[in-house]
Parts: C-alpha cells; structure tokens; sequence
C-alpha cells in the first residue's frame, strides 16, 4: 500500500524558486502561449475535473514512480486553470523530490486549502504559486506584453487569468 506524504517546503527565496521555474519551462521547452494541459500529457501527468469543493479540486496527486494526476474544479476559466496546473507543477518539482529522496516509496498529496495554522503548508502553497506565476508568465516575456498592451495582452497572450496577470504586475513593480 502506497502511503502519500503531505509536501514539505524548500524554504527558497521567492526570486529563487521563479529562477527555478522559468528554468525548468526552458528545460521542458514549454512555450508559455501554449497549451500547459499537453505539457501535462507528455511528463506523464493527467489532468481530471471535480465538481466538488468535498472532492478536492485544486490538487495534485503524485505516485512514487512520478506519474500524478491534477485534479482541477469544473467550474473555473481556463486562464484560471493555466495557472492552477502550473501551481501544481509547482508542488511536483519544488516539493515531491525532497519526498521522493527520504521515501522512494511514498507518493504526494497536495491540496490547494491547506490549514491556516499549519505555517508548513501554507509556505508550500506561497512556492507553489511563486513557481506558477513565473513558470505560465516568464518576467522578461511579462514585462514586454505588459508594455505592449497593459493586462490585456498578457491575458489574451498567455491565457492565463486577469487577476493572474495583475498579481504578477504587482509582484514585478508594473503598474496594474
């Protein structure tokens, strides 16, 4: 039976873990105007919706071997969905290793609400989505459409969300 670990944070730097991220894009060849979902596929990843707030939408399910399945709520816009499997690609690359090499024979669980009193978790979802915002919005990618077009073209460009677009405006000193 395989036991599930919850993720355990790496304790980087916020401008560390977007380096991290935007290398790992560059090493996955990831276009950030592209589909995330057939990034998704050929890691060996598979993405399945959740009606329910009970059935854990927001999730990422991580087998030892390394395959996982994202699981997303039915009733959110893709530019939200972009960036909820970039927060769970997130967990994948910054958290399961650390799993993985104490236990190569647990998987990961990781859940979008995680309890407000346990700091551990709440530090894995800030570097989760610190991973996703520079991992679907590149900086110097970003910062070019943004000058071209305001959170519109970011939006229209990447697909992300516009309250994605304009979080990463305001953590990258743009004006919203």
């Amino acid at each position: 039976m395989v036991v599930y670990k919850e993720p355990v944070p790496i304790r980087a730097s916020k401008a560390s873990v977007s380096a991290f991220a935007e290398q790992i894009a560059q090493h996955l060849n990831y276009d950030p105007e592209s589909s995330i979902e057939i990034l998704v596929s050929r890691l060996g990843g598979a993405i399945s919706y959740r009606n329910a707030v009970g059935d854990k939408p927001e999730s990422i399910v991580v087998e030892p071997a390394g395959s996982f399945k994202i699981f997303l709520p039915t009733m959110t816009s893709t530019g939200r969905d972009k960036f909820t499997v970039a927060h769970e690609l997130g967990h994948y690359y910054l958290h399961f290793p650390i799993i993985h090499a104490d236990d190569p024979e647990a998987g990961m669980k990781a859940y979008r609400w995680v309890d407000e009193n346990n700091r551990d978790l709440q530090r894995c979802e800030w570097e989760a989505n610190w991973f996703a915002a520079s991992f679907v919005m590149p900086k110097q990618l970003f910062e070019r459409l943004f000058h071209e077009g305001g959170k519109e073209k970011v939006v229209e460009v990447l697909g992300v969300s516009p309250k994605a677009a304009e979080v990463r405006a305001g953590s990258l000193g743009l004006a919203a």
